[in-house]
């Protein structure tokens, strides 16, 4: 990949096919963790009351045994099992069809990539689903591998070379120099 740079007011970068492949993929795989269909609702179009039914009858319960769910929907109270069982109840869904959106835009740009053959261009409305995105994606990475602190990450850093976790490693990383890349543009 080559670095963000600003192309009058939206960023651009350069990646290869693999790395569209990629991130293609994992974004793919978050949504899925989210419970995304093609039946979640959109409210362009719709009246109050269609988009009120719509998105009551597309409420996906996820789950908060997976330690990956817990981290990207962490409880509001940690201290207050109920009140963090009320809050999600009243807000989870939407924060699910947030993520699910902000998913999306950045699927939609990376297919405008046509795998790599055209620059990615991030224009300035999509700057914050692809920072979301690629933050979950990397909680997402952080929690497989069981990074809590930077001593775990510097233990994981020390692992043979035939460990199958240093791929992982290897991504998580690439992912934060995406990060870091698109906020230094910024």
């Amino acid at each position: 990949m080559r670095e963000f740079r600003r192309v009058g007011e939206a960023v651009e970068a350069e990646l290869d096919e693999f790395e569209v492949a990629l991130l293609t993929s994992l974004t793919e795989q978050l949504e899925q963790l989210l419970g995304g269909t093609d039946d979640d609702p959109d409210p362009a179009g719709m009246d109050a009351f269609a988009w009120l039914a719509a998105s009551t009858s597309s409420r996906v319960e996820l789950d908060h045994d997976d330690p990956l769910v817990e981290r990207l929907f962490p409880p509001a109270y940690p201290g207050d099992a109920a009140a963090s069982a009320d809050f999600r109840r009243f807000t989870e869904d939407d924060a699910r069809l947030e993520r699910l959106r902000l998913a999306r835009e950045v699927l939609e740009d990376l297919a405008a990539t046509r795998a790599g053959v055209a620059p990615l261009n991030v224009g300035r409305p999509r700057v914050e689903a692809w920072l979301k995105t690629i933050n979950a994606l990397r909680l997402s990475l952080s929690v497989r591998l069981g990074i809590t602190d930077e001593a775990s990450l510097d233990a994981l850093g020390r692992l043979s070379v035939r460990d199958p976790r240093t791929q992982i490693i290897a991504i998580y990383d690439w992912l934060g120099y995406v990060l870091e890349s698109l906020l230094e543009a910024l």
